[in-house]
């Protein structure tokens, strides 16, 4: 009688962790389905800010571009652009 009762305990702890172990394993793969969406929506959220600001403000981008000292941006007034046509002779 004493083994019966031993080897049921055994069993249903065994049952007992392989539910909580399944269960956990489901949980586990919605977090990481979670965080990967999260991740994408971010990206999204930090290129529309980025598209925002640019669009809304464009002289608030440039004051930010000469704040940090990009190198590599020059600023160019519409007044400074030129057009320049050439004709073409037909010899």
């Amino acid at each position: 009688m004493k083994n019966l009762v031993i080897a049921f305990c055994l069993i249903s702890l065994i049952s007992f962790i392989a539910i909580i172990k399944t269960s956990s394993k489901k949980v586990e793969e919605k977090i990481f389905d979670l965080n990967e969406s999260l991740s994408l929506l971010k990206e999204k959220y930090n290129l529309l800010s980025l598209e925002h600001t640019y669009l809304s403000n464009p002289s608030r981008l440039i004051s930010i571009m000469k704040n940090h000292k990009n190198e590599e941006y020059i600023h160019i007034n519409a007044a400074d652009i030129k057009i320049l046509n050439k004709k073409y002779d037909n010899k």
